[in-house]
């Protein structure tokens, strides 16, 4: 598969953002990668493991002339360090999310990018209890599902390309609306619960 990014700055170098430089650097869909994080330590680590290049604590800096931001952060800060990493992002540039939680994302990340930059948010549905660069690993994705949630800023363009990340690291990608993908993640991180009290009501 060709390469699709050039360079990639990844903001939150743990489990998911580290896992996935690792993946699309095997497969060659990406090639300098940059970190950014609150952790100098972490960055080291990543850095160490060759998940990332080089780092700057500065997300500006870090961002510099990228053709790919992805947004590994908390969810509320994701607004902010895409404000912060447009001042020098290379025009044109896409920028992803990786959050648990899209339309607040999207509603932040799109209000905050100025005009020339695509967003598109996703949702890549993989993880295991460990945090940080030393619990990334290539191999997290292989089979999962990753929901693309494309708003107002997305364009064909980007979509295409973001798509073409994910099912490179072996996810299976669907799209879907922001608001209703979080209407079904609600429900469905609730049915366990729902199931438990009715086997105990059922019991009683």
């Amino acid at each position: 598969m060709p390469r699709l990014f050039d360079r990639v700055t990844i903001a939150g170098v743990g489990l998911i953002g580290g896992s996935l430089a690792l993946a699309a650097r095997a497969a060659g869909l990406i090639g300098e990668v940059v970190g950014h994080g609150r952790t100098e330590a972490n960055l080291q680590v990543a850095k160490q493991r060759g998940i990332i290049d080089r780092y700057d604590l500065d997300a500006a800096e870090a961002a510099r002339d990228a053709d790919l931001l992805v947004l590994a952060v908390p969810v509320k800060a994701a607004g902010a360090i895409a404000r912060t990493c447009a001042r020098t992002l290379r025009a044109g540039a896409v920028v992803t999310d990786v959050g648990s939680v899209k339309a607040p994302v999207v509603e932040q990340v799109e209000a905050a990018l100025p005009p020339g930059f695509a967003f598109v948010g996703t949702h890549p549905i993989a993880g295991t209890e460990q945090s940080g660069a030393t619990a990334a690993f290539a191999e997290l994705f292989q089979g999962c599902r990753c929901i693309l949630t494309p708003g107002a800023r997305a364009t064909a363009t980007a979509v295409a390309k973001i798509r073409a990340l994910w099912e490179g690291v072996g996810m299976r990608v669907d799209d879907m609306d922001a608001l209703r993908h979080d209407r079904v993640l609600a429900w469905v991180s609730h049915l366990p619960h729902v199931i438990a009290f009715s086997a105990v009501n059922a019991l009683l």
